[in-house]
Parts: C-alpha cells; sequence; structure tokens
C-alpha cells in the first residue's frame, strides 16, 4: 500500500543517528513552527514513516556508513514522501547520486534551521501543486500524466525517478523554446546555481536521453543549443 502524506498540519520526520545534531535541529526547526519528530537509524525511521507519516523527510545518508541512500530509495521507490537529503558531506558523485534516487533537494551541513526550514517550505509548495495539477502532456508517442506522475513512450510506462519525471515534463511543456541550465535549476529544483551544480542537470538530461532516444548519442528530442541550454524537439 502507497503511504500518502498527511493532510493537516507540517509533519517533519528527522532521520539523524547523531544524537546531539538531531537534537539541535530538531529543536531549531520546532522554533520555526514545525513539528518534528525524529529517528536515529534506518529501522526506526520506517516504523516512524509509518506510524505517524510526515509531509516530508529529511534524511542524512551518511546513516550507518551512506546506508542512507538505501532508505532514500526506499522512500522515494515506496511511499509519496518529499525527501531532503542532509550530509556533512559535499562530493558531486554524492550530489548526483542523491538526486538519481530521487531527492527533491541536497544541503550540506552545517545548515541552520531556518535554512532548512526554508527549503522544505519550497519542497511542500511544489508538492502542493503537483497534486492539484491534473492534466497530461503529449509528444508524439511520449505521453506524461502529472496526476499519477506516469510517463510513457510508445505505450511503455518510463521508469523514471520523481525527479527526471519533473524535468522530462518541463521540457515538454517548453516545446520549442531553449531553456539554460539555470534557468531550469530554479523552475524544476526550485534552487540556484549557488546551492546547487548546474551539472546536476546535464546529469539528469543524460539519464533522460537514455531512456527516450534511438540512439543517446545523436539525440532528436532533447536537442541541445550551443552555449545555450536544451530544446525539446519531440
Amino acid at each position: 500500500m502507497t503511504i500518502k502524506p498527511s493532510a493537516a498540519l507540517v509533519r517533519v520526520l528527522l532521520i539523524d543517528s547523531n544524537l546531539d545534531q538531531r537534537d539541535a535541529l530538531e529543536s531549531e526547526l520546532a522554533r520555526q513552527g514545525l513539528i518534528v519528530s525524529s529517528a536515529g537509524d534506518i529501522r526506526s525511521a520506517k516504523d516512524s514513516l509509518v506510524a505517524s507519516p510526515p509531509d516530508i523527510v529529511v534524511l542524512d545518508v551518511d546513516l550507518e556508513d551512506l546506508g542512507g541512500f538505501g532508505l532514500l530509495s526506499t522512500i522515494v521507490t515506496e511511499t509519496e514522501f518529499p525527501v531532503i537529503v542532509l550530509t556533512e558531506r559535499s562530493e558531486e558523485a554524492l550530489r548526483l547520486l542523491g538526486f538519481e534516487l530521487g531527492a527533491d533537494d541536497y544541503v550540506v551541513k552545517p545548515c541552520s534551521g531556518l535554512e532548512l526550514t526554508s527549503r522544505m517550505r519550497s519542497v511542500l509548495r511544489r508538492m502542493d501543486g503537483r497534486r492539484v495539477e491534473h492534466m497530461a502532456l503529449n509528444s508524439g508517442d511520449l505521453s506524461l500524466d502529472s496526476d499519477s506522475r506516469q510517463a510513457t513512450l510508445a505505450g511503455e510506462v518510463l521508469a523514471l525517478t520523481s525527479r527526471e519525471f519533473d524535468l522530462l515534463n518541463y521540457l515538454v511543456g517548453h516545446k520549442g523554446q531553449v531553456v539554460d541550465r539555470d534557468r531550469i535549476l530554479r523552475d524544476v529544483w526550485r534552487s540556484t546555481s549557488e546551492w546547487q551544480d548546474p551539472s546536476t542537470v546535464t546529469e539528469h538530461v543524460r539519464r533522460l536521453r537514455h531512456q527516450i532516444e534511438v540512439d543517446p548519442t545523436k539525440p532528436v528530442r532533447i536537442a541541445t543549443v550551443r552555449g545555450k541550454g536544451y530544446r525539446w524537439e519531440g
């Protein structure tokens, strides 16, 4: 059964194995008016997701020697909770892995409760927009349903992460327009190049091409406009 976010108060599940950091951040978030529950390991985190479904999850992927990435994958594939990844590690490869697995945002410690609250509210606003947007986009043999968040190509369902779906939906919705990476970061990730490396967009486009192009090395659907950005050709 799919677990869905609660519909009333904003509830946060904070998952962090460092007790001192978890307690400090939990107190800061509570001061920002959020209702916070916490977990210090993968098992208790899974129990909390079922017993008290949150509106958003803040997950320290350093949990149990980077075992948090496995938990991230589980949350994204088995629930509808948005997830913000929290970590002390800033390597690009780990950031890309987090987004590939479906994270909605990626925050490097140390960060303030105010910053984290702002990011959570941004993610939740975006999620609220998804819930009220019931429409389908069609481009040739590609169809995207924003209600079910499902994309099909020639009748076959594509195995897209949440972020890949958002990016594809955005590109198709701007068919014929050139959109650069900074604009995509702003409109799809709700972020900027000051917070996230634009190469994140490049990697997601590469992954999309492998799913929708006949020859990903010679893309005809998602065109690269050298020095400008990307354009959906259909």
